[in-house]
């Protein structure tokens, strides 16, 4: 059987993870949001084209969050960012904005630098384009009153998922993450990664190395210290994805790079299966090329019982690759016509794998994401 009319389907362990992950899951306790303050940071390098919407779009919770401030660092901006911040003022709501002259070497020092600056012991870290759905915030600040939990994280919808192809696939991208990492919570041997775009975590554990993936980082550091972080569905906020190939590359090369550090946490012993997932899918290209060269060496040589069996294993792959798709866009009431899966099967393999060849390379400073321009 020729590999191709698999897409470009591997021996792809993960799935049997992304499987256990769709079949099981425990339902959560949920609180109520009793008046807890809240500090709100949101770290900046060049973002002057969205943070005015941004913090017009957060003064709105002020009717909803009594104690809010809210926290703008400025990271070594050439743009006019720092002007748009300060031009936003409120009777009721603390907006403080800094610039650091020195920065722009990385995210996690502008939100560390926020965090000192905070007077609650609440924070919720939001990137500059962030837009937190209406009881966000409420529906996740209940989590922070146990003791072992160290953080409460929303999922993130695309908001300009309607420019072109690239913004759809990227809607469905998200979804399958936000699907995942949402049932990781639910699992005992499973922990989710902390997003930047809406996750609230204590003061006193808010402390992000020195990463390219500083939330997924910091999340793995508290894990292995014995703490919990949960996600709620319920808790939404929209963000901008690229809408250029360029982008979206240099954005995923980002985080590729980064995830390559996750792979020194694998002390707990209770999260061993999400230690063996991030490994499985840090290799996966990798395991991709070898099992391709393996089926058309077994093709040559005429060993078919090798060709099955690798079939037999692209056939799986298919088969829970469609079920996370469709079970992540309707667990988020999301609707993709069948010609945005087929992209996203097809070229996200491609992708992917050019992404994983640049990521064993360095990379230097914030290595971010530019926005031009804002939607609504």
């Amino acid at each position: 059987m020729i590999p191709l009319i698999y897409g470009l389907a591997p021996i792809h362990l993960p799935s049997f993870f992304y499987l256990d992950l769709i079949v099981r899951g425990k339902v959560l306790p949920k609180g109520r949001y009793k008046g807890e303050p809240i500090s709100i940071v949101i770290p900046c390098h060049n973002e002057g084209a969205v943070i005015g919407n941004t913090l017009r779009a957060l003064l709105k919770f002020k009717k909803r969050i009594k104690n809010l401030e809210i926290i703008v660092i400025d990271d070594a901006s050439t743009d006019n960012t720092f002007e748009v911040a300060s031009s936003i003022k409120d009777d009721y709501v603390k907006i403080k904005v800094f610039k650091r002259e020195e920065g722009g070497k990385g995210k996690s020092e502008a939100i560390n630098f926020g965090i000192e600056k905070a007077t609650y012991d609440i924070i919720c870290i939001l990137d500059a384009d962030s837009r937190p759905y209406a009881r966000s915030l409420e529906y996740l600040a209940p989590y922070l009153k146990g003791k072992r939990v160290a953080a409460a994280c929303g999922v993130i919808k695309i908001r300009n998922k309607n420019v072109n192809w690239l913004t759809k696939v990227v809607s469905l991208e998200y979804n399958i993450a936000n699907y995942i990492q949402w049932k990781k919570s639910m699992i005992d041997s499973y922990v989710p990664w902390m997003p930047g775009t809406i996750t609230l975590i204590k003061k006193h554990l808010a402390k992000f190395p020195l990463s390219l993936v500083e939330d997924a980082e910091l999340s793995a550091k508290l894990i292995e210290n014995g703490y919990v972080i949960i996600v709620d569905k319920r808790a939404v906020a929209s963000e901008i994805a690229p809408i250029t190939l360029k982008a979206y590359l240099r954005q995923r090369i980002r985080w590729a790079r980064g995830n390559w550090r996750l792979l020194k946490y694998y002390k707990n012993r209770k999260i061993l299966m999400n230690y063996f997932l991030t490994f499985f899918e840090r290799i996966q290209p990798a395991l991709t090329i070898i099992s391709y060269s393996i089926f058309w060496w077994a093709l040559y040589f005429r060993h078919y019982a090798i060709d099955f069996m690798l079939s037999s294993l692209w056939v799986f792959t298919l088969i829970v690759t469609f079920l996370l798709y469709r079970q992540a866009a309707k667990e988020f009431n999301e609707k993709y016509s069948i010609k945005t899966y087929l992209i996203y099967f097809f070229v996200s393999s491609f992708l992917y794998l050019i992404i994983w060849l640049r990521s064993l390379f360095p990379i230097k400073g914030w290595y971010k994401t530019e926005r031009y321009r804002d939607y609504h």
